[in-house]
């Protein structure tokens, strides 16, 4: 989990206007998988693991 979780913010750090985008654009511009939609199923999930380990 860590290597990937440092790829990919490396990845997203070279993406312009990866602030301004949906959650789902800015993962798929990363990841570039050939099931783009499949990141949308996880969204709620992983901003729930956040506000909860961000207040901790």
């Amino acid at each position: 989990p860590q290597y990937a979780t440092t790829a990919f913010l490396k990845g997203l750090k070279q993406v312009d206007g990866w602030h301004d985008m949906p959650l789902t654009q800015a993962a798929q511009t990363v990841q570039v998988s050939a099931y783009p939609d499949a990141y949308a199923q996880w969204e709620q999930q992983a901003a729930d693991l956040v506000a909860h380990y961000w207040n901790s």
